[in-house]
């Protein structure tokens, strides 16, 4: 076997049931979910995490046991109210084959339909036409009605909930939006949502969590997202050695092609993120496809090449290249950050200044308490 074989089984999406045997370190969130679905009454709650890092994934290992559920995809994403209806579309329509509650759900459908194709048709109609008279026509321009859409959504859930009891809503794709307006959204539909014995797990932008656990922890004063979310779930990255795993779990077969110490600087360049892993694993693949064994060494020019050439516009002063080169492989804390480049030569003031500035560009990154630089810089030849 060669290495072309192997990237059918790298390619990076989420993982399905089936494909249990693959999933690294997420059963403790799943089963929290899982009981969350179970035991609490009704709320809203929220799944987070960086890009790539897994939350479609927990979410398609949801169980719902015993409880009737709906899982909702959001792809249309041009607004808040397009938002709304897009998440009224798919769910009656993911309802039509329940005997119980098709007949309802079909009438809903249709109706968001029509809604939607009249508004459309209008856009049309003046994209051919023109724009002279549209001035004239603005008090009769057709517009999503959020109002009326917002109320059969409360319609249908409470449907739901009187026919089938418990109700789990999983939405998905919520967290491609911006922290604006995904609070608008969740927001605007909060008084929907809330309902006895409805369950609302969402993804969510990482910024919103960021927010939440603040507002969490303010003394004897609330904030905004605890009256809309129960609680938000944080996907944290992976350690180094779950990443490993992740990847030997698909890779085991090539073991003797993809040798384990091969994969170290793809580890180190994926600061615990799975879809960095994968993809610059098919990317150091595809740079060495005809060779019969992948060595470290080829694995770390691969990467050299690509940081290089991704990051050409990275500009840096004389002093921050200084602090780049003697930062590179240390893990510590901030103190010690700063200790190490006063002790070359850099003045307290420059040093907390060149810091700040490294961790705002994520050069430099978190890791649990301590700082650590970004394996995606460590490679950069500057």
């Amino acid at each position: 076997m060669g290495l072309s074989e192997v990237i059918k089984y790298i390619v990076d999406k989420p993982l399905e049931l089936k494909e249990k045997s693959l999933l690294v370190d997420r059963s403790k969130e799943i089963k929290y979910l899982n009981n969350i679905i179970k035991y609490h009454p009704f709320g809203i709650f929220g799944i987070s995490g960086e890009t790539g890092i897994g939350k479609t994934t927990v979410l398609n290992f949801i169980k719902c046991e015993n409880v009737f559920s709906q899982r909702i995809t959001l792809t249309f994403r041009e607004s808040v109210e397009s938002i709304l209806y897009d998440l009224l579309y798919n769910l009656s329509k993911g309802l039509e084959k329940d005997k119980k509650l098709s007949k309802f759900a079909k009438e809903t459908k249709e109706w968001v339909i029509e809604e939607v194709s009249t508004v459309k048709v209008f856009s049309l109609g003046i994209s051919l036409y023109g724009s002279a008279n549209t001035n004239l026509q603005k008090s009769k321009t057709p517009r999503f009605n959020f109002f009326a859409a917002k109320e059969k959504l409360g319609e249908l859930l409470r449907k739901i909930v009187s026919v089938k009891g418990k109700f789990a809503l999983i939405i998905d794709e919520l967290d491609k939006e911006s922290k604006s307006d995904t609070l608008q959204i969740v927001d605007a539909l909060k008084n929907e949502l809330l309902f006895e014995n409805i369950i609302t797990i969402m993804t969510l932008p990482y910024s919103i969590y960021r927010e939440y656990k603040f507002d969490r922890l303010r003394w004897n004063e609330s904030g905004n997202l605890e009256n809309i979310f129960k609680d938000i779930i944080l996907l944290e990255e992976l350690t180094d050695s779950d990443i490993k795993e992740l990847l030997l779990r698909r890779i085991h077969k090539f073991i003797d092609i993809i040798p384990s110490e091969s994969l170290d600087p793809i580890i180190e360049f994926a600061d615990g993120n799975p879809r960095d892993a994968l993809w610059m694993l098919s990317k150091v693949i595809f740079e060495n496809i005809e060779k019969d064994i992948l060595k470290k060494e080829d694995t770390i020019l691969t990467i050299k090449k690509i940081t290089n050439e991704y990051l050409t516009e990275l500009k840096l002063t004389p002093l921050q290249k200084k602090a780049f080169e003697l930062l590179k492989d240390l893990t510590g804390s901030r103190d010690e950050f700063l200790t190490i480049l006063q002790q070359n030569n850099i003045k307290r003031t420059t040093a907390y200044s060149i810091l700040n500035t490294f961790i705002e560009r994520k050069i430099i990154i978190t890791k649990g308490i301590k700082l650590k630089f970004s394996g995606k810089y460590k490679f950069l030849n500057l």
